[in-house]
C-alpha cells in the first residue's frame, strides 16, 4: 500500500509558526486555484478571467471572439483584466492587470503577421525599505509576440492569434466570458440565423431519407430548434470558457446534423474555414470519428 500527503495550515493556540506552516498557507491558495481550473478545463495552465483583450472591432464573421485591430496603430493595446497564470517555475497565481499593456508590432507589416500575442507573467522578489528581505513576491506581466506554435509553452498565456487573412485576430483561446460579452452576443445573433434556416428548410438530407425520426418533417425541425434553444440558454445563463463553448457548439452541430442537416452545414460556415478557426476547428464531422 502506498500513500501521499501534503501539509495543510491549521492554527493551534501556542503552536510554532515555522517556515513549513507559512508554505502551507501559500500552497493552499495555489492548490485551490489549480483544483478549480482543473475542474473547469483539465490540463490547462492559465485562463483569462476578465478583460485582457486587444483594442479593435469585433467581427460578425468567423469563430467567436474574432477581432480586427486598428491597422494604422503602431502596435496592439490590451485592456486591463485578470487571469490565472503559471510562471516559468510552475507556480500558479491570480494576476491583476490594472493598466493597459502595449506591444509594438514586430514588423513593418503591422497586424499582418503570423504568430500569437501572449502574456508573460514575471515574478520578482519584493523587499522593504533598506533592501530588507520580506516574505512576498511581486507579480507583473508583459505582452509580446511569438511564432506559431510557441504559444503552447505552459508559462505563456495566449491572448490572440493571427488569422490567415492578415487582418483578423482570434481572441477566444483561453478565456472566460460572461453572458453579456460582445462576442457572446454576436454568437447568439448567429443562432437566430440558424433557427430561421431550420424553420425555412424543406424535407431533405440523409437523416430524412433514412426516416430516422419518422416522416413528419416538423419533428426534425423541432429537434433542431430545441438544440439551438438549449445552446442559447446555456450562453445566456452563466459564464463559459473556451473549452465549454467548443463542446457546446460541437454538441449543437451533432444535433443539427442528425435532424436538419442544412443547419449543421451552415453552423460550420458561420465559424469560417478550419485553418482560421483556432480551437473551433475541432467542430465538425471529424469530431464524431
Amino acid at each position: 500500500m502506498s500513500s501521499s500527503s501534503h501539509d495543510v495550515f491549521r492554527p493551534v493556540e501556542g503552536a510554532l509558526m515555522d517556515l513549513e506552516s507559512l508554505q502551507a498557507i501559500s500552497g493552499s491558495i495555489e492548490t485551490l486555484q489549480g483544483a478549480w481550473l482543473s475542474a473547469m478545463w483539465p490540463g490547462v495552465n492559465g485562463l483569462v478571467l476578465e478583460g485582457l483583450e486587444p483594442h479593435g472591432e469585433w467581427s460578425p464573421d468567423g469563430p467567436p471572439g474574432t477581432l480586427r485591430p486598428n491597422a494604422r496603430a503602431e502596435g496592439v493595446t490590451v485592456t486591463p483584466g485578470r487571469a490565472i497564470v503559471t510562471d516559468n517555475t510552475g507556480r500558479m497565481s491570480l494576476l491583476h492587470i490594472e493598466e493597459e499593456l502595449f506591444a509594438q508590432w514586430p514588423g513593418r507589416s503591422g497586424a499582418s503577421i503570423e504568430g500569437s500575442l501572449v502574456l508573460v507573467p514575471r515574478v520578482e522578489a519584493a523587499s522593504a525599505e533598506g533592501k530588507v528581505v520580506v516574505a512576498r513576491e511581486r507579480i507583473s506581466a508583459l505582452i509580446g509576440f511569438v511564432r506559431p506554435g510557441q504559444e503552447s509553452q505552459p508559462f505563456l498565456l495566449p491572448l490572440a492569434q493571427a488569422v490567415g487573412n492578415s487582418r483578423d485576430w482570434l481572441t477566444d483561446l483561453q478565456r472566460l466570458w460572461q453572458p453579456d460579452h460582445p462576442a457572446i452576443q454576436i454568437l447568439l445573433k448567429k443562432f437566430e440565423t440558424l433557427e430561421q434556416t431550420v424553420w425555412n428548410a424543406e424535407p431533405e438530407g440523409s437523416v430524412w431519407d433514412r426516416q430516422v425520426l419518422g416522416r413528419n418533417w416538423v419533428r426534425y425541425q423541432t429537434v433542431a430548434a430545441s438544440a439551438i434553444q438549449g445552446a442559447r440558454l446555456i450562453l445566456h445563463s452563466r459564464p463559459t470558457n473556451t473549452r465549454e463553448r467548443v463542446l457546446l457548439l460541437q454538441g449543437l452541430y451533432d444535433q443539427l446534423n442528425t435532424s436538419v442537416e442544412r443547419a449543421g452545414n451552415e453552423l460550420l460556415q458561420l465559424l469560417g474555414p478550419a485553418e482560421g478557426a483556432g480551437p473551433y476547428k475541432a467542430i465538425g464531422p471529424q469530431a464524431e470519428e
